[in-house]
Order: C-alpha cells, then sequence, then structure tokens
C-alpha cells in the first residue's frame, strides 16, 4: 500500500519515499514536501509504523524527477506520429490524384495505339 504525507509539493518534482517492512508486509510512504536534508523514516512515516523506523527497517530515498523533461519528450512523440499519420494520409491521397490521371492517359493512348495499328495497316477500313 502506498500513503502519501504532506502532499504540498511543487509539481510533484522532488519526494522522499520510504519504503518499511514490517513482518511479511511492505508499505511505502511517500512526502513530497520535504527537503534533502529531512528525508528520513522519523519526518515521513507515520507515528503508529514508528516502531518500524526505530528498528531500521525502513530505507528512505530523496527522488528528484524534471517533469519538463517528460512533458517535451511525451509532446515530440506525439508530434512525430501525428506527422507519420499525416505523411500517410497525404500519401495515400496523392496517389490517387496524380497516379488515376496517368493512367486513364495510358489507357487513351494504348487504344490509339491499337486503332492506328489496325487502320493505317489496313486500307480496306478508312
Amino acid at each position: 500500500a502506498v500513503v502519501s504525507t504532506q502532499s504540498t509539493g511543487v509539481a510533484g518534482d522532488v519526494r522522499c519515499k520510504c519504503v518499511c517492512k514490517k513482518d511479511t508486509s511492505r508499505e511505502i510512504f511517500i512526502s513530497t514536501a520535504i527537503d534533502f536534508e529531512d528525508c528520513k523514516c522519523e519526518s515521513v512515516v507515520p507515528d503508529n509504523w514508528m516502531s518500524v523506523c526505530m528498528q531500521k527497517q525502513c530505507e528512505c530515498n530523496y527522488e528528484i524527477r524534471n517533469t519538463s523533461v517528460i512533458y517535451a519528450s511525451v509532446v515530440i512523440t506525439i508530434l512525430c506520429c501525428s506527422a507519420m499519420l499525416l505523411f500517410v494520409v497525404m500519401d495515400k491521397l496523392l496517389w490517387k490524384v496524380i497516379r488515376m490521371p496517368r493512367r486513364v492517359y495510358e489507357w487513351k493512348q494504348t487504344n490509339l495505339d491499337k486503332r492506328n495499328r489496325v487502320y493505317v495497316n489496313r486500307s480496306m477500313l478508312h
């Protein structure tokens, strides 16, 4: 189970995370409004778990994450996926617009060639 205490941090960029083991269970306590120096078991863990703190069965870590880098990565990924999707859609549309008239032209040219071969070589058909 995760228990969060003192949850008044700045956008969740820093936190003190304590993992405590009591018998066979494991509890995680998180505090977001705490300094690096105060990231200790006594400052994060609630009073009913203090006995575990005193037995040195809690491990506390001060964690810092840069949410602006995470945000930028997500935005760049979404933009790349959107650009690829737009490329595929435009490719399908332009393929029909550019290639179809050429096929019609080729068909007309083929028919004209066939007519010329038949009518030019046969004087009776004129």
